[in-house]
Parts: C-alpha cells; structure tokens; sequence
C-alpha cells in the first residue's frame, strides 16, 4: 500500500482520526478512505471538507502537510509545522541570501534545469520533426547559450520568460485536439488547457513545498524569483526544472488520448475556464500516477520515482546553503 499524497475531492466529508489510522467518512457516514498515518506525507482537499482536532493534532505532530484549495484549483492556506528544529540550516539560508554571487549561481542551475528539460520535452515528441516545433527549439537552445553571459537574477528571469514562451508556442503544435489553447494564460485560465495546466502547478508547487519545509529550508528565501512578503519563493525556484518532467506530460496526453473535451469544462466570468469534478478527478489521478514514473538522480545517478525527487532536490539544495556541497545539480532528463 502505497499513498504519500492523499487527494479528498468528495464535498462534505470529513477527516478523523481512529487510533493510529486516518478515516475520511461522506456525508452519510460511509468511509471513503482509511489509511495508517505512518503512509501520509500530505493531505489536499478540494471544496468543503472538515478535520476533527485530533486528526489535525496527530497530522501536526508528525509532520503531515494538509492543503486546502477551491474546487477550481486555487490555492486557499495550508496547516505545518514548518519544521522548528532546523535554526542552523535557516541562519546559513539567511546569510546566502544576502551574497548575490551565490544566488545568481544557484538561480542559473535552476533555470538551466528548466530550459534543459524544455528543450529535451519538445525533440523528444517533435516527432516526424515539425518545422515550427524545430524553431522553438532551437530558441530554446539560445536562451540556455545566453543563461552564462547574465549578471544578474533579472536577466536570468527575462532570458526565462522568451524561453518559456518558445517552450509553449512548441506547445501548443504538438496538441492533437483543438481545444481553444493560443499561449499560456491564467488568472484567470482562458481555455481548458491552461486551466489543466494551472491547476496542476498549483498541486506541483503545494508538494513542493511539503518538501521544501521538511528539509528545514525557508521557502520564502530563494534565488531566482524576487523575495517577496507571503510568496514562497524558494518553492517557486526549486518546481521550475519539474513542471515539463510532470504536469506538462499528464497534460498533453490526456489531451491527445481524447480524454477530455470541451463538454468536461464550463466558463465563468470571475474564475475563467473551469474544470468539472470528473475532470479534476481525472487530472490528479493521472498526475499520481506519473509522479510514480522513475527519473535519475542528478547526484548519485539511480533511479527515483520522481515525487522522492522533489524532497531529495530540497536536501541537495540544503547541502548547498550549508556548505556540504559546492553547487546545486538540477534533475533532468533525456
């Protein structure tokens, strides 16, 4: 029995706690899921769902993240512990912060991962090789040319913004069912398939940061996106070099496997283009079963599955900021 990440999506049910197992009962008391505690690493929930004390209580004690979202995917708030016993890793964090030197070099090998896995993302599927696909490609290839020559986390993040739009035009021409998708938009989501694509970044971001905070990191200190008062910023920074590896995959296929169309959204004129419960039930189970998919570990080069990947990078990045090792290897892949 394998969990991690439990996802509860049924409205109006309820999370308790019976001995050393979690419950979450329906409306009509019937029990939806019962799992050991000991198997949960965090807990999202969609829409109105309830936590008895004790269930938050023994979630708390033993570090369990819990996430709260709408039912459109738009983060709420979240409950931790923010992990108390890590003083030394977080003054060491603080005093990085602070040396431009060392956060341009770290904010470079971030975003090296991200184009590197951009660019591999699209030869891999451009396939018989579409000329436009091809161009975008090579953008891409010229952005990361461009990464060694930057001062400043600025031009990195200018340099990041073409490439991103490169990675998305060759995007969109490796869709195979038209759903409306021009560029990537959001806030609010436009068409179905940036409607996908933000929701699963919020679920990305919010595992992410379940790992960024056991490693006993501040997530709000990092390198490549600005320090700003209630951003996390440092989980923004460290999700980069994931989002093709994960929602970007899930996304794409479930597209051109025609296992969603246009009748699976709606639109509302404050919230944008909105998913129906079927569809978000969807997207989360396809995208836990691509977290299981088994990536190399850019440091000892074994294979994980790639949710591991993301509380190993938070530690790597630790050793980094603690001076255990010298630079920061982003997880890419071929």
């Amino acid at each position: 029995m394998e969990i991690g990440t439990l996802y509860i999506g049924a409205q109006g049910s309820k999370i308790t706690r019976v001995g050393e197992r979690l419950l979450v009962r329906d409306r009509e008391n019937k029990i939806l899921e019962d799992v050991p505690f000991f198997r949960l690493r965090q807990i999202v929930c969609f829409g109105s769902v309830e936590i008895t004390s004790a269930a938050t209580a023994q979630l708390m004690k033993l570090g369990v993240d819990v996430v709260y979202m709408t039912l459109t995917g738009r983060f709420k708030y979240r409950l931790s512990n923010m992990n108390p016993s890590a003083v030394k890793c977080r003054q060491s964090q603080y005093e990085k912060a602070s040396c431009n030197a060392f956060r341009l070099t770290l904010a470079r090998a971030m975003l090296r991962g991200k184009l590197l896995n951009s660019k591999n993302w699209l030869i891999k599927r451009n396939r018989p090789a579409n000329k436009l696909i091809s161009e975008s490609i090579w953008k891409i290839s010229t952005s990361l040319e461009m990464l060694e020559s930057a001062s400043t986390t600025d031009e990195l993040l200018g340099i990041e913004g073409i490439a991103a739009k490169e990675y998305f035009e060759g995007f969109r021409f490796l869709l195979k069912q038209d759903l409306g998708f021009g560029e990537r938009n959001r806030r609010p989501p436009k068409d179905p398939v940036n409607a996908m694509l933000s929701f699963g970044y919020t679920l990305l971001f919010n595992m992410i940061m379940a790992a960024v905070e056991q490693s006993g990191l501040d997530p709000m200190f990092s390198n490549l996106h600005a320090i700003q008062d209630r951003r996390p910023s440092l989980a923004l920074d460290l999700m980069e070099e994931f989002r093709c590896l994960t929602v970007d995959t899930v996304v794409m296929r479930i597209v051109n496997l025609v296992r969603v169309q246009p009748r699976d959204f709606f639109y509302d004129e404050r919230a944008g283009t909105r998913m129906r419960e079927e569809t978000i039930a969807l997207l989360v189970s396809e995208l836990q079963a691509r977290l299981k998919s088994r990536v190399v570990d850019p440091v000892n080069q074994n294979q994980f599955q790639i949710k591991d990947l993301f509380l190993r990078q938070a530690y790597q990045y630790k050793a980094v900021v603690c001076g255990d090792r010298e630079i920061y290897q982003p997880v890419v892949s071929r």
